[in-house]
């Protein structure tokens, strides 16, 4: 079956898609239907993206779930697009900056820990950043995939211009997904809170039972966030005795 390998379609696989291979130059009478084996790394990464957060990178996925494979990212590269044919996720070139690294938040803090200096944490923040934005592929789930595996997708960005946000808090939940899984599982995205956060300032995760529930931690990318911005979301989430990470 040319474009789709037996190595994808003999997989272990934990759901099942099923669509259709067209051979290329053949009419719609030789359409040929096939069985798609999701495998559990597979159906993670969807429902990633529909549930926790907007966008994925290559690179990211090469380092997270492919991590063990030699030639990881171009493993990641043909993954995806065997997901992107099916449906489930759409490919998008964005610019975009990141980090080195992302390793553990710069600030957490708690109800009865003293007030941080905001413009210490701001100079932490925004002195990270070295270098330019660059070209970035990314990956972003579907209202198919939605659909099928739950949460919110539109399959597209909304605003590329935040694509380096949108790639820091992905940043953010596979550094938890490796060190804090139990959390992670916990890990309620943005678009999902948004009908629950009603004139109330919207976290880009929180750590709950349901997005209606209340928060055990809010989970929030500080980008390159100046002193103003860092006590802005300190004193909402103080008002509300909610503990916080700002990475």
């Amino acid at each position: 079956m040319q474009g789709v390998s037996s190595e994808y379609l003999s997989t272990p696989w934990s759901s099942n898609y099923y669509g259709v291979v067209v051979f290329p130059g053949s009419s719609s009478r030789f359409i040929s239907s096939f069985q798609l084996q999701l495998t559990e790394r597979d159906t993670e990464i969807v429902q990633a993206l529909c549930c926790k957060v907007r966008a994925i990178s290559l690179e990211q996925l090469g380092t997270h779930f492919w991590a063990t494979t030699k030639a990881k990212t171009e493993a990641a590269r043909r993954r995806m697009a065997v997901l992107v044919d099916a449906g489930f996720l759409v490919s998008q070139q964005v610019i975009a900056s990141t980090l080195d690294s992302l390793d553990a938040a710069t600030l957490c803090w708690a109800p009865g820990d003293p007030t941080p200096d905001a413009g210490a944490v701001a100079w932490k923040l925004q002195s990270r950043w070295k270098e330019p934005a660059r070209a970035c592929r990314c990956f972003v789930a579907t209202a198919k995939a939605a659909k099928h595996f739950g949460g919110r997708a539109s399959g597209r960005l909304k605003r590329e211009l935040q694509a380096s946000h949108d790639l820091g808090v992905t940043e953010m939940y596979l550094q938890m997904r490796h060190s804090r899984p139990e959390q992670a599982r916990l890990w309620i995205g943005e678009d999902l809170l948004a009908p629950y956060r009603k004139h109330e300032k919207l976290p880009d995760a929180v750590l709950a039972d349901s997005p209606s529930a209340t928060p055990s931690l809010v989970l929030e990318f500080g980008g390159a966030y100046n002193k103003d911005r860092v006590l802005a979301f300190h004193q909402d989430c103080e008002s509300r005795s909610l503990p916080y990470e700002l990475w």
